[in-house]
């Protein structure tokens, strides 16, 4: 398993307008990271936003990932 897969990921302060939805502030569970097939490194995550949320793809910088201590 992706370390991240247990993570949180909250969204930083950007207007995605792939989408047309403001995702800023709003948490989710990281459910799939995209990786660099040569480097590993991560691409892109899938997000499922809270609340009954949809999931959404986020490239690295449009993400924060954060401990969940729940």
């Amino acid at each position: 398993m992706h370390p991240h897969l247990s993570r949180q990921a909250i969204v930083r302060d950007v207007e995605t307008t792939r989408y047309g939805h403001n995702y800023a502030g709003r948490r989710g569970k990281v459910t799939h990271v995209d990786k660099d097939p040569q480097t590993g490194a991560a691409i892109g995550y899938v997000v499922l936003m809270e609340d009954g949320g949809n999931e959404v793809r986020f490239e690295p910088e449009e993400i924060r990932i954060v401990e969940d201590w729940d």
